[in-house]
């Protein structure tokens, strides 16, 4: 199973339009059995697939350890016909910063207990238990360095990073990249599977950025941007996938694009720039 987080330091760059849709391509287009964790306090991956946060169900209980890590109890089918499946977050989920500062409770090593624990299902030949485990886990990350994406991070075998093209969000790369390097002390298998431009318009502008972004050597950047496009805005009101929402859009087609990049490119042992 690959678990990638998609974490940017910086809000409105797109993360959990991106995670939507990879879930989404994923499962659709490639028959993938997909779960999320809703990893921001907004909840707005959650509310996205129409899963509220209930106690026992929720990232939050994963970080406080309130419930046994036995995934099949606690996971909330998202798209069940489509194998896509979640665990959901809201506004509590700021209560695992608290306490990891105040009382050193937050566990930030449950994801990773998760992932081991789809991982020996997978690999345990039962084949129950092998139908009841995912091919994909894909973490959306609040816009802050948090217990959440502290715990992500430990658990993923890449990052995927969503970038809008502004002097603001291009300046924070040097650091995202630094926060990624320090994390591979707890977590070896780290690796950042690339940089995504999203809402990308072709202005004179943006394309000296991307020509910058692509020249600089800090953090490897994927080769397919995603457009600017009005229709995804409009698939997250609906709460309809994109690829069903507005299949030839030009945001669509990236995305599509983007995932068959993403996939050829293996786990995070096998590629990326730390």
């Amino acid at each position: 199973m690959r678990t990638t987080a998609i974490l940017n330091l910086k809000g409105g760059v797109a993360k959990t339009v991106t995670t939507a849709a990879m879930a989404d391509i994923l499962a659709i287009d490639h028959k993938k059995r997909v779960l999320v964790i809703d990893g921001d306090p907004q909840g707005n991956l959650s509310q996205y697939f129409g899963v509220e946060a209930q106690e026992g169900t929720s990232t939050l209980d994963l970080l406080q350890g309130t419930h046994e890590a036995v995934y099949s109890d606690w996971v909330s089918p998202a798209r069940p016909e489509e194998c896509i499946a979640i665990i959901p977050a809201d506004m509590r989920l700021i209560a695992a910063d608290v306490d990891a500062l105040q009382h050193g409770r937050c566990d930030l090593g449950a994801m990773e207990e998760l992932r081991r624990a789809i991982q020996e299902d997978a690999d345990s030949g039962d084949p129950e238990s092998v139908a009841a485990s995912y091919d994909y886990l894909l973490i959306d990350c609040p816009p802050s360095f948090s217990a959440t994406s502290t715990a992500a991070l430990t658990a993923a075998d890449d990052v995927v990073i969503p970038l809008r093209l502004d002097s603001f969000s291009t300046r924070g790369m040097a650091e995202l990249a630094a926060q990624v390097d320090n994390m591979r002390r707890i977590n070896p298998r780290l690796r950042v599977a690339g940089v995504l431009v999203t809402q990308y318009q072709r202005t004179d502008e943006e394309k000296a950025a991307l020509r910058f972004l692509r020249e600089q050597t800090v953090l490897p950047v994927f080769r397919y941007t995603i457009r600017h496009s009005g229709r995804v805005s409009a698939s997250t009101y609906a709460s309809v996938p994109l690829v069903k929402f507005s299949p030839w859009c030009g945001a669509t087609r990236d995305y599509r694009a983007f995932v068959q990049e993403y996939m050829a490119q293996g786990g995070g042992l096998d590629h990326g720039k730390a």
